[in-house]
């Protein structure tokens, strides 16, 4: 009964404002929860059937046209070319490239036709929303971010020569003193210290926590400990491009995610005493009369506006609602906070706002397993809160506390995000998590929720704009009329990397807003090209392209208003061609010539090298035709679960990310019923698990784990042969109407794979450990000997899903003394299975 009120909270405050149909029914849905508390794996399957897919797309790849040219120019081997006869498509990992640019450039330069992937514009819509988003935080959000602290903290002293003599006031000052002053030396390049010199202590301490970015313990605002997350600190995303970002990603990490509490967390280990709810209360009421007081509400609000327009709303009380609310239960001042009748009407008015509760559980909250009660987030004042985001929400309701039974379930799944926003063919591929926790009920709802958005809603931010694009990927009930390769679960398991690699790109660019939950050349030309056909991508591409317009003519922005103008007339081109494509009629003169203009390489003076075409008119940057060669390979941490399910401090730390541009080959018929075969660049997504609250930047993503590791899900290898042209490995399909007729290619057994890197190492190695879907849910164990074959140390010993982990290894034994130099071995077991390796430590 608990679980059902909360969802049905969580649904009011979801409604309110966030684009919800009007007809939405509470009732309807508490009725829904209620017909299926019990619903298990396959009831959710059956209340949103996929369908199934071919199995196969015979095709003689041999007999298209192109296909001698494709094979000469990329030298395909065998595998790939059996890819292609079974699915009418493949992918390899052999044929990579640093970008779509130098991807396109190739099959441009070979004279090949050429494949437009939706991949491809994804590509493109990422690399410009990050260089805008850069460009806003550059030129408007640190400039009046330093102004709006400045100012604020500058009204402190004459506050307290105003409440003299009342002791509850002048300590929540002093917060309010340490709160602004950590967070204006953390954007400033030189430290500013306190206004009073009885602060020094504590804004150095933490300060140094800050540096240390490790989760710490600490009675911040109160007596009561709570556990502050600071590995949250850790720059990373765009921001590690300059100090300033650096700096600007820092300070407003601190006040995105330190919350002052207006009530109490129900349901965690250690809540804030009613005196510390008091006073952090006491003290968001300084804040915001501070802002009022130095004329600095416009600044706010014109910050929150822009955040808002781009990502979405704060998942909490801004200053504008604790300044409304003030006055509404007739509240003068943060005195008037003092009193505790004034108090307690304030807290009882919050409790019936849309506002009040957060949604999603990004702290760290400890809660007692035994305990009934889920954890409920206290209500929290923030400064510049976190934005609240769809796909954060899902991660954060299928994990512990929502999920307990029959044994606590500490990591959501990538795949969870995809059904909830609709792709019910992830279902087939997550039954092995089902069969281990039982949250079928859970997903149910939350797809229930989502189902319940207007249209109108996933044009609302760029942010749902963007997740909107994604989701037109979905796999159409509907299958027959499409092309045959594209009717193959193959395929669809394809555009579930192309929605998974581009939504970590969503995730990436969005690192410090969104919240997360926890628990060409001359006499060279494309002959032919085909765009993939999915004329909703494009609608969807080109609503979320005029969205953008609208909200950067608003700011006077007229460079990025006319890329948005450019991408949005580009979009509906290209979404004309792919109706075309499928209703099999002939495209004009215009667009032929539209397609084998996509990409051009151009020499200009001593060499300098600059790409031309509509392609790389879809990056907005300094200069679109150097952005579309850029190498783009990002890392995003998603999740967090601070212990495993037995209470064990762990700290892992889910990351998804893009890896280096793969070449794609197609077959399709034309028209005029040819065959041909086209090749074109897709995304490679890629996903793992840290421990140790390790997050991840893009430098050491890009220098270490990607080049070393391999962190693609196994449900890719039906369509994806290796880095050596071969098979990956386990293969995993989605549901299918029949077995294949075509004989399958060999692929690679159940192995158990290990990497070790860097190797030799002096510092620390990171073992990457790939547990297959065919050995989820076993024990693993990791252990270290030396040569004499004596344990030094066990790293690991847990029961995991499968998926890709990184263990570190920091060359300590189990008695946290120094290891010598020389040779050591892993030794990671997970049932019958095993796996070796050797590694040298060099001091």
């Amino acid at each position: 009964m608990a679980s059902r009120i909360l969802l049905l909270l969580l649904a009011l405050s979801l409604s309110a404002g966030q684009g919800f149909a009007q007809t939405f029914s509470v009732d309807s849905y508490q009725q829904f929860l209620e017909e299926n508390k019990s619903l298990d794996a396959e009831g959710l399957e059956t209340m949103h059937e996929a369908g199934l897919f071919k199995s196969e797309a015979p095709t003689s790849f041999s007999s298209a046209a192109y296909a001698g040219d494709i094979d000469a120019v990329f030298e395909l081997t065998n595998y790939e070319k059996s890819l292609v006869n079974k699915n009418g498509f493949m992918v390899s990992e052999r044929l990579s490239y640093p970008s779509f640019g130098e991807a396109l450039h190739h099959v441009f330069i070979k004279d090949l036709p050429v494949f437009i992937s939706t991949d491809a514009v994804l590509q493109a819509l990422h690399k410009s929303y990050d260089n805008i988003l850069i460009s806003v935080e550059e030129k408007i959000l640190i400039p009046k971010l330093h102004d709006l602290l400045t100012g604020m903290r500058g009204q402190l002293p004459g506050m307290a020569k105003n409440y003299t003599g009342n002791p509850d006031i002048l300590r929540s000052l002093d917060d309010a003193d340490i709160y602004l002053s950590v967070a204006l030396t953390l954007l400033s390049k030189e430290p500013v210290g306190p206004t009073s010199p009885r602060n020094i202590n504590a804004v150095n301490e933490l300060l140094e926590m800050i540096d240390a970015e490790q989760p710490t313990a600490y009675p911040l605002f109160g007596e009561s400990n709570r556990t502050l997350d600071f590995s949250q600190m850790t720059v990373r995303g765009h921001y590690t491009q300059s100090e300033e970002l650096g700096r600007y990603f820092r300070a407003m990490m601190w006040l995105g995610r330190t919350e002052i509490y207006l009530s109490e967390t129900k349901g965690a280990a250690s809540p804030p005493s009613k005196e510390d709810v008091k006073r952090q209360t006491i003290m968001a009421g300084l804040l915001a009369e501070s802002m009022r007081n130095a004329n600095m509400n416009a600044t706010h609000q014109e910050m929150d506006k822009i955040l808002g327009f781009m990502i979405g709303e704060s998942d909490n009380v801004t200053p504008v609602n604790m300044m409304d609310l003030m006055g509404e239960v007739g509240l003068t001042s943060a005195l008037d906070l003092t009193d505790e009748a004034k108090l307690l009407a304030f807290q009882e008015a919050l409790a019936n706002k849309p506002y009040a509760g957060q949604k999603i559980l990004s702290q760290i909250l400890f809660t007692d397993p035994m305990s009934p009660d889920k954890i409920t987030p206290a209500s929290a004042f923030m400064l510049f809160g976190q934005r609240f985001v769809i796909d954060s929400y899902v991660m954060a309701n299928v994990v512990y506390d929502k999920v307990a039974e029959p044994s606590p379930r500490m990591l959501p799944s990538s795949l969870d995000v995809l059904f909830a926003l609709g792709n019910d063919a992830a279902l087939h591929l997550l039954q092995p998590e089902f069969q281990r926790y039982h949250y079928a009920k859970q997903l149910a709802g939350l797809r229930y929720l989502i189902d319940s958005y207007e249209p109108e809603f996933w044009n609302s931010t760029l942010y749902t704009g963007w997740l909107g694009a994604i989701r037109t990927l979905n796999p159409p009930k509907e299958r027959t009329q499409l092309p045959r390769f594209m009717q193959t679960a193959a395929w669809w398991q394809q555009k579930m990397n192309t929605q998974l690699a581009s939504w970590a790109q969503l995730r990436h660019d969005n690192l410090l807003y969104a919240k997360q939950s926890y628990s060409g050349g001359i006499g060279c030309s494309y002959p032919k090209g085909y765009v993939e056909p999915i004329p909703a991508f494009y609608d969807a591409v080109a609503s979320y392209a005029a969205r953008g317009a609208d909200i950067f003519a608003e700011m006077n922005l007229r460079g990025v208003t006319s890329y948005f103008e450019q991408l949005e007339e580009t979009s509906r081109t290209l979404e004309e061609i792919a109706y075309k494509e499928l209703e099999h009629k002939p495209l004009s003169e215009e667009e032929i010539i539209f397609l084998q203009s996509t990409l051009s390489r151009q020499t200009v003076g001593c060499g300098d090298v600059f790409y031309t075409g509509w392609y790389p008119a879809l990056f907005y940057g300094g200069d679109p035709g150097k952005e579309v060669i850029k190498k783009d390979l990002l890392v995003a941490d998603v999740h967090t679960a601070p212990t495993d399910e037995d209470g064990a401090f762990v700290g892992w730390v889910m990351h998804v990310g893009t890896g280096f541009v793969n070449m794609a080959i197609v077959t399709c018929t034309d028209s005029e019923g040819n065959t041909t075969a086209y090749a074109g660049p897709v995304m490679s997504y890629h996903e793992h698990i840290t421990t140790n609250f390790k997050r991840l930047t893009d430098e050491e993503w890009s220098a270490s784990y990607l080049e070393e590791a391999s962190l693609r899900p196994d449900w890719t290898n039906i369509y994806l042969a290796g880095k050596d042209g071969g098979p990956r490995g386990e293969v995993i399909a989605l549901k299918t109407e029949s077995p294949s007729s075509v004989e399958s290619p060999v692929t690679g057994h159940s192995a158990l794979r290990v990497e070790a890197f860097p190797n030799p190492f002096d510092e620390a190695v990171t073992i990457s450990v790939n547990v297959p879907p065919s050995l989820a849910g076993k024990e693993v164990v990791l252990q270290i000997y030396d040569v004499r074959g004596e344990l030094v140390t066990e790293l690991l010993r847990e029961d995991l899903s499968s998926g890709s982990y990184m263990v570190r290894w920091d060359g300590r034994g189990a008695n946290g003394r120094k290891s010598e130099s020389g040779s050591y071995f892993y030794k990671v077991l997970i049932g019958e299975a095993q796996a070796t390796g050797s590694i040298e430590l060099v001091r």
